[in-house]
């Protein structure tokens, strides 16, 4: 049975190179989170909520200079 889609828009897919520190973090970080959620929370997850945040500041700042 497949995994049900957890992305409803149109997706790529990126192969990423991480050091093994970053992978232990970001995998307890994602168990812990997964304790509090009433879902399956991966490593995916989080990187995925990361670059949302990180576009996020990327769009304020760009507004921010179009009213300079």
């Amino acid at each position: 049975m497949p995994r049900p889609n957890k992305l409803p828009d149109k997706t790529k897919t990126y192969n990423l190179l991480m050091t093994v520190e970053q992978w232990d973090f970001l995998l307890k970080a994602a168990t812990d989170k997964q304790r509090t959620e009433l879902e399956q929370v991966s490593v995916a997850d989080l990187i995925r909520e990361a670059i949302d945040i990180y576009i996020q500041v990327i769009e304020a700042e760009r507004a921010e200079e179009e009213k300079t």
